[in-house]
């Protein structure tokens, strides 16, 4: 699961002048695979294969005595073939010793990571420190050694070499950015000289702990050792009016495609001072996608900020409405893109005409005219989020940067909304007026070549409006204002369906692996349209999210749900636990979703224990990292909780810990990927095998194919893998019929009987 292997220098050199250290050193770092026996029980249980685990190697390279060591090191930079780190022995006689040795190679190579291996020394640690100063590039290993420790000491020395490398690289872009950021900023002849840059590393899990920061934080009043050690540290740094949007970077970083993100914020100094900071992440994934870790990039930008504050007091204005004027929106969406293209959320640009405000200039007069584009201004604004931008460009043309837009859904309910408010009448020196607006709107992407480009697709959205009827809004992409337009569709249509019960739920059985024991039922949604005929699940449930119905939908699941476990119980057949999709606008809605849950089990006469919701791994980071308590507070209350999808967003499980979650659910596609590789087959295993320790259970979703490996029969039961559906979502009726039989024979048993 580690991809630093194909990404990192592992060339290692080993001075010691015995042979034997060598060889030593050859069996730990450079390790022969070997048969992971242990597991084999899970594994045959899962999929009926053994498979071996492959080891991780390192290049080594051997040295018997300080000199020779410098020579291979000198060897190497020449052929641009740097080790990344050395174990040095202390005592090599009848040459240098460790200390000499080491102070040889870094006056050839200071990038050169070393771990001086040592039992004993003629030299004091004072004397040590005094001829080395004690610094990240060295660390002290004790003799006897151990495996364990020398693998993970290679490790870390080896990544750290290349992080040094990549900030490098980092540092350069920086430089660059700096360099492009005065330009913008010349004519406020402010500008940002040698910003000072913060490097730091999270680790990839929930709660994405601080695994390292660098040392110049100092700058900021702050250590380093403090901050890594708390698990508050982001709220020590982040002004409490900006964590919201830091927040939204950071879920925009653990979305499996997202190459990086930006965001701007206030950085809280260790005197209680503010620094306006710019904040870069970059993900680190291994080759499946899975988060290994966040690289973090902070550059001090207060300098530019405060640039930018004096030049907007500048006559920057227009002076009829107050809105920001033509030149100012130019700077403004430049910064926008520049911003986007280091990872910086989406934004949008509209372009706004009003609908023959020409007649009333002409029949009311210019002064009439005037109180209308400033009433229509003052709507327009109402209409927009604070950290939006409305101009003036002239006439009754306006525009609007909307910022931070991760969805073009966005884009159209501001734009019906502006629409519908400038529709209402007014009253202006005694004239009732009416008056409609054309928008037109052009949404940034990756394929955007630069800020004009944006602006000439605005003003065409624009004209298409005014074609086709005015009062109205559309897209520079006629298939983005398509699919907006079907997605705002849908979401309208599922309101009256919820209110017409168009709606329904499925449901699928989750069935114990050896028994065939009925297990549970997890409810599916579909919708009985009165065009469009049955849709699954898919075809609407994303444009909810989206628009927010999936609010009122999400409520509506639970109590009919709640309401079948009900009716089956009160028929004695109830299986032992609903479970219920939950989405990350549920959880946002915090206590108002565990009101629901306590209503509505109460109305059914339920216990919450009789629930289990079901959430996503990249669901379950956002609100662990936005420090939302919902799933900890229905978990207190008796409901159970699984993650879904488990292993495919994160490397590592060790935060499962932290969590009191009941059980993980593996998607089919998951198991199929272990029966074919080794690297899945052991995922596999080791995620049973960790599950089991903790007591959490396992299900394995979708259906089986008759054609799957057979589950030897010798095999005992694994308590941890718990459920497997056996059957596609059935309706209630055909729900009641299984359960009624009470068990569901497993594959074994229906080809026994064959």
């Amino acid at each position: 699961m580690n991809t630093w292997q194909t990404r990192i220098n592992r060339r290692v050199l080993i001075v010691d002048d015995t042979a034997s250290i060598h060889a030593d050193f050859a069996k730990i770092l450079s390790p022969a695979t070997v048969e992971d026996d242990s597991l084999g029980q899970t594994e045959n249980l899962l999929f009926g294969t053994l498979s071996t685990t492959p080891a991780q190697h390192f290049e080594l390279d051997s040295a018997f005595q300080g000199r020779e060591a410098l020579d291979k090191l000198e060897a190497a930079l020449a052929n641009d073939r740097p080790y990344a780190m050395a174990f040095i022995d202390m005592r090599m006689p009848p040459g240098w010793d460790g200390l000499e040795t080491i102070e040889r190679l870094w006056q050839v190579d200071p990038k050169l990571q070393v771990a001086l291996c040592t039992a004993y020394s003629d030299y004091s640690w004072e004397d040590i420190d005094r001829r080395l100063a004690l610094n990240d590039r060295l660390l002290i290993l004790k003799k006897p050694f151990d495996a364990i420790e020398i693998r993970q000491m290679a490790s870390a020395l080896t990544v750290k070499w290349q992080m040094t490398e990549d900030a490098a690289l980092k540092m350069n872009l920086l430089e660059q950015a700096v360099q492009e950021r005065t330009r913008e900023l010349s004519d406020a002849n402010i500008i940002v000289q040698n910003s000072p840059t913060i490097l730091y590393r999270l680790r990839g899990e929930p709660s994405f702990p601080l695994m390292y920061i660098s040392h110049n934080i100092t700058r900021y009043g702050h250590v380093a050792a403090d901050l890594v050690g708390s698990a508050n540290w982001a709220q020590q740094l982040i002004h409490p009016e900006d964590q919201a949007s830091v927040d939204a970077a950071m879920a925009r970083v653990l979305d499996r495609h997202a190459l990086g993100a930006s965001i701007e914020f206030r950085l809280r100094t260790g005197q209680g001072a503010w620094r306006w900071v710019e904040n870069r992440y970059i993900p680190v994934r291994d080759h499946d996608g899975r988060l290994l870790e966040v690289e973090g990039i902070i550059l001090d930008i207060t300098e530019r900020r405060q640039a930018e504050e004096k030049m907007a007091l500048l006559a920057r204005t227009d002076g009829l409405t107050g809105l920001a004027n033509r030149a100012t929106l130019i700077e403004r969406l430049h910064q926008a893109f520049a911003a986007a293209r280091r990872g910086a959320e989406a934004f949008a640009v509209f372009y706004l005409d009003l609908d023959h405000f020409k007649r009333i200039n002409d029949t009311l007069g210019h002064p009439v005219g005037d109180l209308l584009l400033q009433e229509v201004a003052r709507r327009i604004k109402f209409g927009v989020r604070e950290n939006d931008v409305v101009a003036r460009l002239g006439g009754d043309e306006f525009a609007i940067l909307q910022l931070d837009v991760s969805d073009p859904t966005q884009s159209a309910a501001m734009a019906a909304n502006i629409r519908d408010a400038l529709l209402t009448p007014y009253n202006l020196a005694g004239n009732a007026l009416h008056i409609s607006v054309s928008i037109g709107i052009s949404s940034y992407g990756v394929a955007c070549l630069d800020a004009d480009s944006l602006l000439s697709q605005a003003d065409m959205a624009l004209y298409r409006s005014k074609e086709m009827g005015r009062n109205q809004y559309h897209f520079h992409s006629q298939e983005i204002t398509q699919e907006v337009a079907e997605r705002m569709a849908i979401a309208n249509d599922l309101m009256t369906a919820i209110e017409r019960d168009e709606l329904a739920l499925h449901y699928v059985p989750e069935v114990d692996m050896h028994s065939g024991r009925i297990l549970g039922m997890a409810a599916q949604v579909r919708w009985c349209h009165p065009r469009r005929g049955e849709l699954l699940a898919p075809a609407f449930v994303p444009a909810a999210e989206k628009t927010g119905a999936i609010i009122p939908l999400g409520r509506w699941v639970l109590d009919q749900a709640c309401r079948q476990m009900s009716l089956w119980r009160n028929e004695g057949m109830a299986p032992p636990v609903m479970a219920i999709k939950l989405s990350l606008a549920q959880l946002k809605s915090g206590p108002e979703l565990i009101y629901d849950v306590l209503r509505t089990t109460a109305r059914w006469e339920l216990a919450p224990w009789d629930l289990r919701f079901d959430v996503t791994e990249a669901t379950l980071a956002q609100t662990k990292w936005t420090q939302n308590d919902v799933l900890p507070r229905l978990r207190e209350l008796g409901v159970k909780i699984a993650i879904d999808d488990f292993g495919t967003e994160y490397s590592s499980f060790d935060y499962l810990k932290t969590y009191r979650v009941n059980h993980l659910k593996l998607n089919q596609s998951f198991i199929d990927g272990a029966t074919q590789d080794a690297a899945g087959a052991n995922s596999l295993r080791a995620i049973v095998n960790f599950a089991r320790d903790l007591g959490i259970g396992i299900i394995t979703e979708g259906v089986q194919p008759s054609d799957r490996p057979r589950t030897p029969a010798s095999t005992a039961p694994l308590p941890s893998a718990q459920g497997l559906y056996f059957s596609e979502a059935v309706s209630a009726e055909q729900a009641a019929r299984l359960l009624k039989d009470g068990n569901m024979a497993p594959p074994s048993s229906r080809e026994d009987e064959e």
